[in-house]
C-alpha cells in the first residue's frame, strides 16, 4: 500500500494528503523544488522520469494543468485560483476513483467496503510504524538519526509536522515545511 491520496480517502484525513503527494513527487524523482524569493511559496520543476501510477500521474496534472511536460514549472501559490481548482477536481477524482476500485460504498458518502476496511486496518499498522521511526528520530536527533525518506510523506500525512520530523539534510535538500504549508494552503 504506496497510494497516499487513497490513503487519505480510506482515513478520512484529506488535510495533508496533497503536502504528502507532493513530497512524495520530490523525493522519488518526479519533480524538483525550487525556493522563490521570500516570503513566496515554492515552485516545483517536472523532471522527466514518467508517474509510476494512475494517482500519481492524477497529482501531476492537478499541480500542472495541461502542461505535463518536463520542465514545466508551477509555483505552489495558494493565490493561484487555476491550481487551486485543479487541485479540488482532482480530490474528487481521487474519490471517485476510490469508489470505481471498491474502496468506497456506491451512493454512501464516504462510506468504507469491505475491501476499503481491510485497507485501512493496513494504514493502521502502517501508523503505528510510522509513529514509532518519528519517535525515534526525535529522541535520538541529537545523534543525527532521521525519519526516512520514504516514511516523510507518511509522517506527513498522519498529522506529522513537518518541522518537528527530522531529516537527512543530505538526501532532503529542500524546506520540506515550506512545501507542506504551501501545499495544505492550496486545499
Amino acid at each position: 500500500m504506496a497510494d497516499l491520496l487513497l490513503a487519505a480517502v480510506v482515513l478520512r484525513r484529506p488535510e495533508h494528503a496533497l503536502a504528502a503527494q507532493v513530497l512524495s513527487l520530490a523525493l522519488t524523482g518526479l519533480v524538483r523544488v525550487e525556493p522563490t524569493p521570500s516570503p513566496g511559496p515554492p515552485a516545483l520543476v517536472l523532471l522527466d522520469a514518467p508517474p509510476t501510477s494512475e494517482r500519481e500521474h492524477v497529482s501531476l496534472s492537478a499541480l500542472f494543468g495541461d502542461d505535463v511536460r518536463p520542465v514545466a514549472r508551477i509555483v505552489l501559490d495558494p493565490a493561484d485560483d487555476d491550481l487551486r481548482g485543479r487541485v479540488r477536481e482532482a480530490s474528487r477524482r481521487v474519490v471517485q476513483g476510490a469508489r470505481r476500485d471498491g474502496y468506497l460504498e456506491p451512493g454512501q458518502a464516504r462510506r468504507l467496503t469491505d475491501k476499503g476496511e481491510a485497507v485501512r486496518a493496513e494504514l493502521v499498522a502502517l501508523e503505528d510504524a510510522v509513529e514509532r521511526e518519528v519517535a525515534d528520530a526525535r529522541a535520538h536527533d541529537h545523534a543525527r538519526e532521521h525519519v526516512s525518506s520514504g516514511m516523510l510523506p507518511w509522517a506527513v500525512l498522519f498529522g506529522h509536522e513537518p518541522g518537528w520530523v527530522p531529516v537527512d539534510r543530505r538526501t532532503v535538500r529542500f524546506d520540506v515545511a515550506a512545501v507542506c504549508a504551501a501545499a495544505d494552503a492550496l486545499r
